[in-house]
């Protein structure tokens, strides 16, 4: 992505967020894309060619506590409505009064908090492995939702958050970030099963300091350009996203989402791409999350990818073809 084209904002919070904007052309819509952990804007660079060429206009932020944005190390910050505030103001700072906002992994998030806070400045929305997430309650505990995951799916999901939500956790990533790099993106998407969503297999992966070769989507640039851009920035901002759930925070700001707002507005689009291969973000846990009785059947567009969880690169021409299909469904 052309560095020229990066440009930064100081938000209503005080927080400076950097960010990819590419002005759409007129009567086209601008695109938000809203990266995952732990990575930066980055991990949309085999995206943003095809979605160019197809006319829209593109923001892109390194998101809250990764690339050139900043790093706060308190979770409080990283709650919904701030982040959906801050988007809100790069918008602002653009001009730019409505977009189709995407979200992939935790991008998820504060694009699901846009549809709660701000859905007048949204005309889509679209989710890609993570699906829509509802407003919290007030009474979430990380221990019940992983037994609950586990049940539904017959085994672990998320039994690495509370490894994420240490406050040693920095350390010890950077003490194996190559192993760690490794689990991110393993040759082998099922070694996630042992490796990553069993509680106490990501300790174990790093004491074993496991290596794995990279995938084919991957060169040995991706991978040390992600480790040299962690090893400067640290994990104790991204792993906040994990921390602001788990400590309460998140449910306590969602409180006050007011009930007509705790789902997108019936007349948005919206789309859902599913990772076939994902062992953690499994597809049926995304197609449960919009059969709630929440959404129309003829609002929801969705699509199951023949991927690992990293669809955004491994299936990038064909997700971005897919996504410009949809979006020309209402706009065009």
């Amino acid at each position: 992505m052309d560095p020229s084209l990066y440009k930064d904002v100081v938000t209503s919070r005080g927080v400076t967020y950097h960010y990819y904007y590419l002005a759409a052309p007129s009567g086209r819509p601008t695109l938000l894309l809203c990266h995952g952990f732990p990575s930066t804007s980055g991990d949309w660079r085999k995206m943003v060619p095809y979605l160019q060429a197809q006319g829209y206009g593109i923001i892109a932020p390194d998101m809250l506590g990764y690339g050139g944005t900043d790093k706060p190390t308190d979770p409080a910050m990283y709650v919904g409505s701030g982040q959906a505030r801050d988007l809100i103001d790069i918008l602002d700072a653009e001009n730019v009064q409505r977009v189709v906002a995407v979200g992939f992994d935790w991008g998820a998030q504060p694009v699901s908090r846009l549809a709660n806070w701000h859905p007048e400045r949204v005309i889509a929305y679209a989710f890609i492995v993570v699906p829509y997430m509802a407003p919290w309650p007030q009474d979430f505990h990380y221990e019940t939702y992983a037994a609950s995951t586990k049940e539904d799916h017959g085994r672990e999901i998320f039994g690495y958050w509370s490894f994420f939500s240490r406050d040693d956790v920095d350390q010890i990533l950077q003490d194996h970030i190559e192993s760690f790099h490794s689990l991110l993106y393993p040759s082998d998407p099922e070694f996630w099963i042992e490796r990553l969503a069993k509680s106490g297999g990501i300790e174990k992966t790093l004491e074993e300091d496991w290596r794995a070769p990279v995938p084919s989507y991957l060169s040995d640039e991706d991978r040390q350009t992600f480790i040299e851009t962690f090893r400067a920035n640290k994990f104790n901002g991204p792993t906040c996203w994990y921390k602001v759930l788990v400590r309460g925070f998140s449910p306590a700001d969602d409180t006050r989402i007011p009930a007509s707002r705790a789902f997108p507005p019936p007349t948005a689009p919206v789309y859902f791409g599913a990772a076939k291969n994902d062992y953690v973000c499994c597809p049926e846990w995304g197609y449960n999350a919009f059969k709630a009785g929440k959404f129309k059947d003829s609002q929801v567009t969705m699509k199951e990818y023949d991927s690992d969880h990293w669809v955004i690169l491994s299936q990038a021409e064909e997700l971005s073809r897919d996504l410009g299909a949809w979006i020309a469904g209402f706009i065009d």
